[in-house]
């Protein structure tokens, strides 16, 4: 199957049955509400099995996993193609974002968007190798959190219909995603990018600017486990920092319920007296 029939696929099923509930149910949604980290709610798929939805403004990236054994197949991040819904509308007000990924045996047209509170994943594969072409079609929810001891006296308990859902090493998985700040007109950090891939963490993050944010780029993230004996993957915390040549910044990210908290130390090397803040993000 030529790329242009899985563009036809894809575009026949959005102007199909479905067409109505992505009017009714997508007419407000934007990139922002497709950003973050996605599972699928089926736990058995042997499809795609999980999404981040990242990038910085009008510029999505799309993060996809595979069902494999023993662990899920990480396919990479790929820029995202942002689809609006008239050649005037703003990029950031796109709906549905679309992606390709180039494989040696297999071309694949990854397509997302929102419909009420879950993500839909359209997925059209184009083999190299004999095999038949295929197109499938997932429901993804955002990634389940823990609960903090301070609500919930025994976490675990209404945890428990949850659990077969949440990866195996799910306590770092749950701090990935792109956060933006729950202030809009914050001085301070505007937005935060997390990336994990097993132990390993990257971060990226947004200070307040004019005309447009700052970027401070990536940085190595480092895990903060309960114990020193414990595997990085369980860490509830990860601290980052950032050598801006004037200042020294030092973040510490945990999750808090469905929000991302940012405590900052800023140690200046320029005279001013150094900082402590702390953020919400969502």
């Amino acid at each position: 199957m030529k790329i242009a029939s899985l563009l036809s696929k894809i575009s026949a099923t959005a102007t199909g049955a479905v067409a109505g509930l992505l009017l009714a149910t997508s007419a407000h949604a934007g990139l922002n509400d497709l950003r973050g980290a996605w599972i699928n709610v089926d736990d058995s798929t042997r499809g795609i099995t999980k999404v981040v939805i990242g990038g910085e403004g009008a510029h999505p990236t799309l993060n996809t996993w595979g069902a494999c054994h023993p662990n899920d197949c990480d396919w990479g991040e790929v820029s995202a193609m942002p689809l609006a819904s008239s050649v005037s509308a703003s990029p950031l007000s796109a709906e549905r974002i679309m992606a390709r990924y180039d494989k040696s045996h297999a071309t694949s047209l990854v397509s997302a968007y929102l419909h009420g509170d879950k993500l839909i994943i359209e997925n059209a594969t184009d083999f190299k190798d004999g095999r038949t072409d295929t197109f499938y079609r997932y429901t993804l929810k955002r990634m389940p959190v823990s609960i903090p001891p301070i609500i919930q006296p025994n976490p675990i308990l209404p945890l428990l219909p949850l659990l077969p859902l949440l990866p195996v090493e799910s306590n770092l998985d749950q701090l990935e995603g792109a956060w933006i700040n729950i202030d809009d007109d914050t001085r301070g950090v505007t937005k935060i990018r997390v990336v994990v891939d097993g132990a390993a963490v990257k971060v990226k993050a947004w200070g307040s600017c004019h005309p447009t944010d700052c970027n401070w780029g990536w940085t190595q993230g480092i895990p903060l486990t309960d114990s020193v004996g414990a595997h990085p993957t369980t860490a509830k915390r990860i601290m980052a920092k950032w050598d801006q040549g004037f200042a020294t910044r030092t973040m510490v990210l945990k999750r808090y319920g469905h929000k991302l908290i940012a405590e900052v130390t800023t140690v200046y090397n320029d005279g001013r007296s150094d900082r402590f803040n702390t953020y919400i993000f969502r």
